[in-house]
């Protein structure tokens, strides 16, 4: 390892100091005082730099990937969202609303068209949606993607998934690309449909625990 020197020392008493090694030419000294720790010269200053570099790099080079991944690592602060959203609006990108077959946990890079034209935009997740919670996200993203209303219902957990949790995907637009159903018709077909999956699924509950009855019976086998 190469040996740091002083280059510079500024007295401010008898205070206990440390030197903090780098695996590099660049170094640091920590001055541990009543009023506080103090880190004396360079190394921090070029290492910030050295990251400020690389950070401007993927946004002019890759700016649907660096703002996309932005956005997501604060998927959680509603004000630096929003704020990174309208920094994306300024840089000529464009945000996309949650897709129920096509959202996940984290904001994404897709293709839509408008008017004919296809765009590259950054789609919002369901995570970014106020009133879902964590495990509802996870339920939906794992079982993606839903042929239609009926099929949403049928294999989502629908006590993660519950009429509130409904309320804000359909609230969202989140169903209007992936199944063209008008958001009132959605709400009138969700209690006639969840009534009549809840009955689907308890005449098939019934039927397996029959067929669970009888195995290993005189009748298994002819």
């Amino acid at each position: 390892m190469q040996k740091c020197k002083i280059k510079s020392v500024k007295k401010i008493g008898t205070e206990m100091t440390y030197n903090v090694t780098m695996k590099s030419s660049q170094h640091n000294y920590k001055v541990v005082s009543p009023c506080g720790s103090v880190i004396s010269k360079n190394s921090h200053s070029a290492a910030y730099s050295y990251l400020a570099y690389q950070t401007a790099y993927l946004k002019y080079y890759y700016p649907l990937e660096f703002m996309s991944n932005l956005l997501t690592s604060e998927v959680t602060d509603e004000d630096k969202m929003n704020l990174y959203m309208v920094a994306a609006g300024k840089m000529g990108i464009k945000m996309w609303k949650a897709d129920i077959n096509k959202s996940g946990l984290g904001f994404t890079i897709d293709e839509v068209k408008i008017k004919g034209e296809t765009y590259e935009v950054i789609r919002s997740p369901l995570t970014a949606l106020k009133g879902i919670g964590a495990k509802a996200v996870g339920d939906i993203t794992e079982k993606q993607p839903f042929s239609d209303l009926k099929d949403f219902l049928a294999r989502v957990d629908g006590r993660r998934v519950t009429s509130k949790v409904f309320e804000v995907l359909v609230q969202g637009g989140c169903m209007d690309d992936a199944w063209l159903v008008p958001r009132a018709k959605l709400r009138a077909d969700y209690v006639i449909l969840k009534d009549q999956v809840g009955k689907e699924k308890k005449a098939k509950k019934k039927q397996q625990e029959k067929m669970d009855e009888y195995k290993g019976s005189l009748w298994d086998g002819f």
